[in-house]
């Protein structure tokens, strides 16, 4: 059954500095819907830690935002040359790195070659500064209820090593996932060939269609999914190679066998498998990020179920609203005889972000998000999924985005298969776009399950001294 919980809450402001503001926080239960187009869908991957560690020549790996073209010859970039092929974006694709407060970045020519400290990257197993290429507006088709979808984005981005001396670009990444949780991610490999034994090999490639990942257990929300593609104990034929595969140390493994048959072109290849080396466990495969907007539903679709709770923050003086109490009177349910039901509802009367300190960004702030409990007794245990979008933040100073805001979602309860949506950075692409909060399939353990999500805000430099807030809408679909 649909049910509509309206919830109120605060969830930002800025003064001089950001501070806790009203706001509201509503919960609707809309029916599930089937395949939906989508034309927003934005992935993220930092792809593995080797592709922005350090290297030994020519300072480090790291990604570029489009295609770099033809530079000739297999060579360290220089700064001049640099500042016409060193992009951090291009078009729907974007370069970004975490900071030191774990925010998603641009970096820089200067920088680009820095880890999160501002260390200079090095060869050691540990360094990277974990740059992560972004497609923006992908577009397709995803059915939720189903576990599949069939997004593609346009754009490229460049992979470049060695300082330079090799790259490779991919295009037009196509995303494909099936009901069992199958799929792959595929792309156009393009670029010119070069050999580290030989630096006067330059050869332009053929563009190749390549299996960037492959997954096996893609479990996908309402509105994306965060999955860690095949690597470890993946076998490949490395026959004209830089090195054999290594499948005796911990955690060997490999990208896909068309990917390291281009690689094998690019001079790359053993960056892309297992060979022995005391970096090997920089190869391994990164957890790859997509998230799309969830379809608009008409609240009014819902039955009106109970208020939760009010909270008011002012800037100078506070004044939240008494707490409604959650008990519903008229269901006197009998302790001893339960009825089965389905039930969200918030503990906590508070959201404040306190004041935000300034930063090269702009201003930064965090909290934490009530906690959202999920009571699910029903005998049928059908899935259910829950699900958040944050408004612009307004006030009377002017606006700025919702994505501004982030989450890291954390849980515990007795519903053990139910999964926890993923860290969502703030800007990157933050909440201005519906995130799952928790999911689960049909067939899921009954009891409960308690969701606590650690907010942050990175609101953008130059907005103006103000007071600001949002409206979090949750909704749950069961």
């Amino acid at each position: 059954m649909n049910t509509l919980l309206p919830l109120r809450r605060s969830v930002a402001a800025l003064s001089g500095a950001l501070i806790a503001s009203a706001g509201a926080f509503a919960l609707f239960a809309p029916s599930a819907s089937a395949a939906e187009k989508v034309d927003d869908a934005s992935l993220s991957w930092s792809i593995n830690a080797e592709s922005g560690g350090g290297a030994y020549f020519g300072g480090c790996n790291f990604l570029v935002a489009g295609n770099v073209g033809d530079l000739k010859s297999s060579h360290v970039w220089t700064a001049d040359e640099a500042a016409s092929v060193y992009k951090t974006t291009a078009g729907d694709v974007s370069i970004t790195k975490p900071n030191s407060a774990g925010k998603q970045v641009a970096p820089t020519w200067a920088d680009k070659c820095k880890d999160a400290d501002g260390a200079t990257v090095n060869t050691s197993a540990s360094s990277s500064t974990h740059n992560q290429l972004n497609f923006a507006k992908g577009t397709g088709s995803v059915d939720a209820a189903k576990g599949t979808a069939d997004i593609t984005w346009k754009g490229e981005a460049s992979v470049v090593y060695y300082g330079g001396m090799t790259y490779w670009t991919l295009s037009d990444p196509h995303l494909s996932i099936d009901a069992d949780g199958t799929g792959t991610l595929t792309a156009t490999g393009g670029g010119y060939g070069a050999d580290m034994n030989d630096t006067t090999k330059w050869v332009k490639l053929k563009d190749t269609q390549i299996t960037l990942a492959t997954f096996k257990d893609a479990k996908m929300g309402e509105d994306g999914f965060t999955a860690t593609p095949e690597y470890k104990g993946v076998k490949v034929d490395t026959d004209g190679g830089m090195s054999p595969q290594n499948t005796t140390a911990d955690g060997w493994g490999s990208f896909p066998q068309d990917f390291v048959d281009f690689q094998i072109q690019t001079g790359q290849s053993s960056y892309w498998y297992s060979s022995g080396g005391q970096a090997d466990v920089r190869k391994t495969a990164d957890p790859i990020a997509l998230s799309w907007s969830a379809p608009e539903e008409d609240p009014s679709t819902g039955d009106e179920g109970e208020k939760t709770g009010d909270v008011d923050v002012d800037v100078d003086v506070p004044t939240p609203e008494d707490p409604t109490d959650p008990t519903d009177p008229t269901d006197p349910t009998d302790p001893a005889d339960p009825k089965p039901e389905f039930k969200v509802t918030l503990s906590g009367d508070s959201a404040t972000l306190g004041t935000a300190k300034e930063n090269n960004a702009g201003f930064s702030a965090s909290g934490t998000l009530p906690t959202v409990t999920v009571k699910d007794t029903r005998t049928e245990s059908s899935a259910f999924h829950v699900n958040a979008v944050a408004s612009d933040f307004t006030g009377d100073a002017g606006s700025f985005s919702g994505k501004a805001l982030g989450w890291e979602p954390k849980g515990t309860g007795t519903i053990t298969d139910a999964t926890v949506g993923a860290k969502v950075e703030a800007n990157n692409p933050g909440l201005g776009t519906s995130q799952t909060l928790i999911s689960a399939k049909d067939g899921h353990k009954t009891g409960t399950a308690e969701v606590k999500a650690a907010l942050t805000l990175q609101a953008p430099a130059g907005t103006a001294a103000g007071s600001y807030s949002s409206t979090i809408t949750i909704t749950t679909i069961h």
